[in-house]
């Protein structure tokens, strides 16, 4: 393995979590659902990021390296599923960077006074989410000293907005005109249909990333350790952050008003207009495109990461697998990370508005991403089941059925995102679409596998 520097601290690997995992964008489309998106939050914590947290716990105790999911599949299963396994999720940042992007910079736009009308201009949006992207890249490529403050900087972006909504909402409360009327009951969802358990995958989906951090074990400080003490912590912080912001929105407007894309400043907005305080729409705006910028630069950092590992083992050009002589970074799976980004960002715009290319990318997602979690609680029973077989008695039978758990919601979220969700779709011609492309994404992977693997023997 190539010298990399071990930077990374608990401090960082919490903030590097956080500004990961939350996507104020997540908040805005849970409120648009109403109060019942509360316990559809809940459920996913218990099936789906609960199981999450012990599979990566464990698994970067057992290979504290650098990679993460693709050295976990590698070891457990062998070169191609480790290979599959690490192409997936690094093909899938190809659509999440794009409407990743989208949403930040439709935000951006509420910086300047009067500049809300910005936010449908592709022009504006691309431009904005341009510079976001390289800027992040620019960090990220002078070292992870330098770096990690991006995503550091991000997370008190992610954490700001949640304040001030969360204080404007109960200044509304106090006044009794809360937009939206909270019980037990409307708090449940008020039918189990294929639309609110499709909405649900997609929440256990803003859950997900966890196991991003891991792919830098190479960088962080004591690796095991520092991954297991920010777990806990950044897991406490991201389902907080997930519940208040959406209640918080939801006492701002009602669920018909919000914006999927911009909810959280839009609530903010009227919240500010009902108290009378100034300017805390831009300010908020402000912080929520530095929580963009750090999460553009954790995902591009961690998914850069895989192609550098795959460079090492010679599946990918060897050039990946180069570190930067002065600032210690794969440099190159960095900057074409990058590029990937920009071309795929580009394209989104063709032929769609800010909203539609914004939807169209992040349903894209799911399933792509979703494949390298088969893969990590699969890793994780086997990890379990072989303590179960050395030291009977333990609780490893326990960590097998979370596990066990989490494997089934991430295979029941990956079906759900095949189909549909909403009525009135052709069901057929939207299967054929979603499991076409994914299976695409992934034969394009084997394909790369095993020429490689054919050219390895042949100068071996």
């Amino acid at each position: 393995m190539a010298e990399l520097i071990r930077a990374l601290k608990v401090r960082d690997i919490v903030l590097f979590n956080v500004v990961a995992i939350v996507g104020i964008r997540w908040i805005s489309i849970a409120a648009a659902t109403g109060p019942s998106s509360i316990s559809l939050w809940l459920l996913a914590l218990v099936l789906f990021f609960v199981p999450q947290a012990v599979a990566v716990i464990y698994l970067s105790k057992k290979y504290p390296i650098e990679g993460g999911v693709y050295e976990w599949a590698k070891v457990e299963f062998g070169d191609f599923h480790g290979f599959v396994a690490g192409w997936c999720y690094w093909a899938n940042n190809l659509v999440y960077y794009p409407s990743l992007l989208i949403s930040v910079a439709a935000i951006a736009s509420f910086i300047v006074p009067g500049g809300s009308g910005l936010a449908s201009n592709k022009i504006f949006i691309a431009s904005v989410s341009l510079v976001v992207l390289w800027t992040a890249i620019g960090f990220n490529v002078v070292g992870v000293k330098i770096g990690k403050w991006v995503q550091n900087i991000g997370a008190i972006g992610t954490f700001g907005p949640i304040i001030v909504i969360a204080a404007l909402a109960g200044i509304i409360v106090y006044l009794g005109k809360s937009q939206t009327h909270f019980s037990f009951a409307n708090m449940l969802p008020t039918k189990l249909d294929y639309g609110t358990l499709s909405f649900w995958s997609s929440m256990c989906f803003a859950l997900a990333g966890l196991e991003l951090a891991a792919v830098m074990s190479g960088e962080i400080v004591d690796a095991a350790r520092t991954i297991r003490k920010a777990t806990y912590l950044s897991g406490v912080a991201v389902v907080l952050v997930y519940l208040v912001g959406t209640v918080s929105l939801l006492i701002g407007l009602p669920a018909k008003d919000v914006n999927l894309v911009t909810g959280l400043v839009q609530s903010i907005h009227k919240l500010e207009i009902e108290t009378g305080v100034r300017y805390l729409t831009n300010i908020s705006a402000l912080l929520i495109t530095l929580a963009g910028i750090g999460g553009a630069g954790a995902w591009l950092a961690g998914s850069a990461r895989i192609l550098f590992v795959t460079g090492i083992d010679n599946y990918l050009p060897s050039a990946f697998g180069k570190v930067h002589p002065t600032w210690k970074t794969p440099h190159v799976a960095i900057i074409f990370q990058g590029l990937i980004a920009t071309a795929f960002l580009l394209m989104s715009f063709i032929g769609a508005s800010t909203e539609q290319a914004y939807l169209v990318l992040v349903d894209a997602t799911i399933i792509v991403y979703f494949i390298p979690y088969i893969y990590i609680f699969l890793a994780a029973i086997r990890i379990f089941r072989r303590e179960a077989r050395e030291t009977p008695g333990s609780k490893s039978m326990l960590k097998i059925i979370v596990s066990s758990i989490g494997g089934v919601t991430t295979a029941a979220a990956i079906v759900l995102t095949l189909f549909p969700p909403e009525a009135g779709g052709n069901p057929l011609l939207f299967l054929i679409k979603s499991l076409g492309s994914s299976l695409a994404f992934v034969a394009v992977g084997v394909i790369i596998f095993w020429v490689a693997k054919r050219r390895k023997v042949a100068f071996s």
